[in-house]
């Protein structure tokens, strides 16, 4: 009897535990009439929410805020009841996230992860891919750009028919956006990285640039940037393994065509994803990940059943590789590794030969300007194997200190390290160290605003090592642990991607300190005459003539050469201790 009621107990709880069943939610894709046609964010937003209202395995979550003042929705997919989020860094599954909508006028991957997971739910068969995987997909990651709805801007592309707009509610490419994180959502993605810590990152897009057979291409994070076993795997088993895949669901797939204004057939090279860039961003974490591009001259259906097609074999790929494994052992190779790459370009040396599937293309003359322009004759495709740079070499290293000195006082990248799990140490207590100090000597700066910057480039530093105050209240950033390269990779100014060339450290590049001539005059003397080497050196100064003849330079020469200059300005508040 006591048995009896013990299995009525659980009977009980299990079958409260049951969410009610209505009728299943249908994603709207597959129920328009003309498969040309995207949901609002309302809508989606609505679906996702009906979807984990009808499946115990499916959740939504409101997780950090976006710009909009609206919060970033995650969708939770697991072959069982969804977990909290941060456990599925200990969960057995690897984790496959998907983003969408980061330009939402290209919104493929918004109907693509709908009917994914509505397949995944009701094709047994395909939910045994979820056995082995959990899946987080990022909906809607640009809000402010998926609700200012237009027909108008994406002026090359074939459909849907209202879609959203690049730029976010602050009207920034998101795109460009991950390291500098001038955004609510990538402060919120950096979070959710580190709390999920994902095997896989899949993005999605629409291209913008030449024509060509191809409904879908692919952008990895670069093979040789990442590097380790990683960057192998991904060269040799685990994009060869996807594009077979795709190619058994008539979607056969090329490397991401990055080509403007003229013909591929002469070749083109793989894309350089540097830190501003998702996968770029991603590879200094040691996470691989693919970027979807579907051909935007392509009708939307297949350019959805495109994307759907890699999504799910991106779970087919997690279904048969343990990319968990490799990426905890690079990362644990990383702690050791003295010497990292911050800059890299295409190695001109290396080529491949792919075979493509274009248009033939020629010029003929605009009828708007009378000059040449080129155009793609889809009367006549072509197969032509043609080259392709795939690999790519350093161009500049560093060695790796034992740890970094931040000074204290740069809030706005305080918020930007402890969003991407930079743990801020403090130092304790006042102290003098021996420490690598670089005085910034050369930067070239933007002209134009870039993504809400003036950024710099072609910096160059000078080094001295040398002792120095160093507050309780600076920051320590140790390098013994998975932030490693990150840290490496923002912090060493001359990295194309630094945060000195995000202009988050420009209030060193002005003086704030100066003088009245008049008054210096007298001791601009005293100076020369107790410094022999600087007297000497301003006599050689002086043989310049257009130095002779500006008595105001050569007092500034004598002050920066002098005690009174401050030493603030363009030294770079970031020290090395080697």
């Amino acid at each position: 009897m006591k048995n009896l009621f013990l299995l009525s107990l659980i009977g009980l709880l299990v079958s409260c535990s049951k969410k009610p069943k209505g009728e299943a939610p249908i994603p709207p894709f597959l129920v328009s009439e003309n498969k040309n046609s995207t949901p609002t964010y309302e809508e989606g937003i609505a679906f996702w929410e009906k979807m984990a209202a009808y499946y115990d395995e499916i959740s939504i979550e409101k997780y950090g805020m976006t710009d909009e003042g609206l919060p970033l929705h995650i969708v939770i997919v697991d072959g069982e009841r969804p977990k909290p989020l941060g456990a599925y860094k200990q969960s057995l599954k690897q984790v496959l996230l998907i983003n969408n909508a980061i330009h939402p006028g290209e919104p493929d991957g918004v109907d693509a992860s709908m009917v994914l997971v509505h397949n995944l739910m009701t094709d047994p068969q395909k939910k045994q891919l979820l056995s082995k995987t959990s899946l987080v997909i990022i909906p809607f990651y640009n809000i402010g750009g998926t609700l200012n709805r237009n027909k108008f801007s994406r002026t090359n592309q074939n459909g849907p028919e209202e879609y959203g707009f690049r730029g976010n509610a602050q009207n920034l490419d998101l795109n460009r956006d991950f390291i500098k994180c001038d955004s609510e959502n990538a402060k919120t993605f950096a979070t959710l990285i580190n709390e999920l810590d994902p095997d896989l990152y899949i993005e999605t897009h629409v291209s913008n640039g030449a024509d060509y057979q191809y409904v879908i291409t692919y952008l990895s994070t670069q093979e040789d940037k990442i590097g380790g076993q990683l960057g192998k795997n991904l060269r040799e088993a685990w994009t060869p393994f996807l594009k077979d895949k795709m190619s058994k669901q008539g979607f056969e797939m090329c490397p991401y065509v990055n080509v403007h204004n003229e013909s591929p057939k002469q070749g083109y090279a793989t894309f350089y994803d540097q830190p501003r860039y998702s996968t770029g961003y991603l590879a200094l974490l040691q996470i691989p990940g693919y970027i979807t591009e579907t051909h935007m001259l392509k009708p939307y259906e297949q350019r959805v059943n495109a994307t759907l097609a890699f999504l799910e074999s991106g779970l087919e790929l997690l279904d048969n590789v343990r990319i968990r494994n490799q990426k905890i052992a690079d990362r644990k190779e990383l702690k050791t590794q003295k010497t990292f790459a911050i800059d890299w370009q295409i190695d001109s040396t290396s080529v491949s030969q792919i075979l493509f599937k274009g248009y033939e293309s020629g010029y003929k003359p605009s009828e708007v300007t009378g000059e040449k322009r080129l155009f793609y004759n889809r009367e006549k495709a072509y197969s032509a194997n043609i080259p392709f740079y795939e690999y790519m070499k350093p161009t500049k290293t560093v060695e790796t200190p034992k740890y970094y000195i931040l000074k204290r006082g740069f809030v706005e990248l305080e918020k930007r390290l402890l969003a991407n799990g930079v743990v801020l140490q403090e130092m304790g207590r006042d102290t003098v160290l021996e420490v690598t100090i670089y005085r910034i000597e050369t930067l070239e700066t933007s002209t134009v605003p870039y993504e809400k910057h003036y950024f710099h480039y072609q910096t160059g530093i000078s080094k001295a090592t040398q002792k120095v105050h160093i507050s309780k209240y600076d920051y320590v950033l140790k390098l013994d642990n998975n932030m490693k390269r990150f840290l490496i990779e923002t912090l060493e100014p001359e990295a194309p991607d630094s945060y000195f060339n995000w202009n988050f450290f420009d209030a060193v590049l002005q003086q704030k300190e100066w003088f009245s001539a008049y008054v210096f005059e007298d001791e601009a003397a005293e100076i020369l005459k107790k410094d022999s080497v600087l007297n000497q050196k301003f006599m050689e100064m002086k043989k310049d003539l257009n130095f002779a003849q500006n008595p105001q330079q050569q007092l500034v020469w004598i002050y920066q050469n002098s005690h009174r200059y401050e030493k603030e300005h363009l030294t770079y508040p970031v020290f090395r201790v080697e």
